[in-house]
């Protein structure tokens, strides 16, 4: 079964399952105290505390669209893992109301800039917080159990297979 949802005139394909496939990533880095940080935006509608996560351009390797996605959405750039830390499970509710059963594969990014102004700026907001206090401002229980595991396992995090990105993928010129 194919699973299609509509998000501003566009339509988008989940391909052969009933799960809408998105990507997404787990922005952290290491403060001057040591404590690790992850960021969390805002869902432009409710407001809620997400992760930058979408949709992949057809073609486009998982972990460079989640570098996309954070750049457009979080404004920020850094290494990516190229090898997916988690999967996580959610509904997402369409502006009618409709439903669409949505996975959502994660991957970490160590952020190393952060912009000033960036493409969602003024549709969200942006905000650092200890591995607890971001689990739980997440709603998605999955993700936010994975958060509360962090500090027992930091390697999650720190996979060696790591990319620039965005940089690296279009300095390869695909």
């Amino acid at each position: 079964m194919t699973c299609a949802m509509t998000l501003s005139g566009k339509t988008l394909t989940g391909g052969d399952t009933d799960e809408l496939q998105l990507v997404g990533v787990l922005p952290w880095r290491i403060g001057r105290d040591g404590e690790r940080t992850v960021l969390l935006i805002t869902s432009r509608r409710q407001g809620r505390w997400i992760m930058p996560r979408g949709v992949p351009v057809k073609g486009e390797p998982p972990f460079v669209a989640a570098s996309r996605k954070a750049f457009e959405e979080a404004g920020i750039i850094g290494e990516i893992s190229t090898v997916p830390v988690t999967t996580y499970q959610y509904i997402k509710v369409l502006d009618e109301g409709s439903q669409v059963a949505c996975r959502v594969t994660v991957f970490s990014m160590n952020v190393r800039g952060t912009l000033t102004h960036w493409r969602q700026k003024e549709q969200r907001h942006r905000r650092w917080f200890s591995l607890e206090a971001a689990a739980d401002k997440l709603d998605d229980i999955q993700l936010a159990e994975f958060v509360r595991t962090i500090d027992s396992e930091p390697g999650r995090l720190e996979q060696h297979n790591r990319s620039e990105g965005l940089r690296d993928h279009h300095m390869r010129g695909a």
